[in-house]
């Protein structure tokens, strides 16, 4: 009796988690898109702390790779920050646009997880070459609407960032 049990068991936690594991693909299903706008500050800005925000747009371009999406898209980004010199105190900020592209995993039908790279060129006293590795997430707490935040190290970007995310 208790091997029947334990097989019923199995079999009931085996259907159960196969139909949970396809709505969750589902929820990252090719040709959906992720826009968000993300505020921020980089504490590793020399001088002082960087403040700053990201606006981003994903597109699901693989909804099953390895257990999980990928996406590409691009993302315009702004940093500003206090430094000094001999010659005083001053303002530097720049603005940056690059494409991008994440890998991400869905651990529930609500939260995501992601780690991505964007390259590409920044703008202040000059034009300078754009880079970011990240982590991030984003937990939705509709069908549409997403907290999303992300850490990660950025040229002429904010390092950690936190905002809101829409989905459609």
């Amino acid at each position: 009796m208790k091997k029947v049990i334990a097989i019923l068991a199995v079999a009931f936690i085996g259907i159960v988690s196969a139909s949970n594991a396809n709505a969750i693909e589902d929820q990252w299903s090719k040709g959906t898109m992720v826009a968000g706008v993300t505020a921020g500050l980089d504490p590793w800005t020399v001088g002082g702390i960087g403040l700053g925000g990201i606006a981003f747009g994903d597109y699901v371009l693989v909804d099953s790779w390895w257990k999980g999406h990928f996406t590409v898209g691009g993302q315009l980004g702004y940093e500003g920050y206090r430094y000094a010199d001999v010659d005083g105190r001053h303002w530097q900020s720049h603005f940056s646009v690059a494409p991008r592209a994440t890998y991400g995993l869905n651990i529930t039908n609500q939260f995501e997880v992601h780690a991505g790279i964007a390259s590409g060129l920044a703008f202040g006293s000059g034009i300078h070459i754009y880079h970011s590795e990240f982590v991030g997430m984003h937990y939705f707490f509709s069908d549409a609407i997403a907290i999303s935040a992300q850490v990660g190290y950025a040229w002429y970007s904010p390092s950690v960032l936190a905002g809101i995310s829409f989905k459609f």
